[in-house]
């Protein structure tokens, strides 16, 4: 019986030595958690750092790009309208000028309205050919008092000077 109680002991001691190994591999396990934690946080961390680090400096540099972009356009919208003004006021000018040079003042419409009354009480034949006034005269004997018929006298279009000297 001293053998089994041998066996038995020695079942208990193995049984004992086999409780403080799980309980050191637990140890060791929940040690190793809090490592791998604290190595997978750091790494973490370190990357949030440089990713942020990195963030700022390319938040930097596309602000400064935004600023310079802004500061360019401000100075090409400032050319445009400074182009655009001058075209403007240009063609204004020329579109004045042209009026002023090509139509007549109400004074000189009034006098050639004038002068279409004094001409419409005489017997003249009037046209117009390829934007001319064109009026019809007698080439032979024009002033002529003379009693002649009508027949030997020839006819021709002379331009007509519409403004008086």
């Amino acid at each position: 019986m001293s053998n089994q109680n041998d066996l038995d002991d020695q079942l208990y001691i193995l049984l004992a030595s086999m409780k403080e190994y799980r309980e050191a591999i637990a140890d060791d396990n929940k040690r190793l958690e809090t490592f791998y934690n604290q190595v997978a946080s750091g790494v973490l961390n370190q990357a949030e750092k440089s990713l942020e680090n990195v963030n700022k400096k390319h938040t930097g540099a596309l602000n400064n790009s935004i600023q310079a972009l802004n500061e360019a356009t401000n100075r090409l919208n400032l050319k445009f309208i400074i182009i655009f003004a001058s075209t403007f006021v240009a063609v204004m000018m020329v579109f004045i000028l042209a009026i002023f040079l090509y139509v007549p003042s109400k004074d000189e419409i009034d006098e050639r309205r004038a002068d279409m009354a004094v001409l419409k009480k005489y017997p003249l034949q009037i046209r117009e050919s390829d934007g001319e006034t064109l009026v019809r005269i007698m080439t032979k004997k024009c002033y002529s008092f003379e009693p002649n018929s009508v027949k030997n006298k020839t006819y021709d279009w002379c331009r007509i000077d519409p403004k008086k000297y």
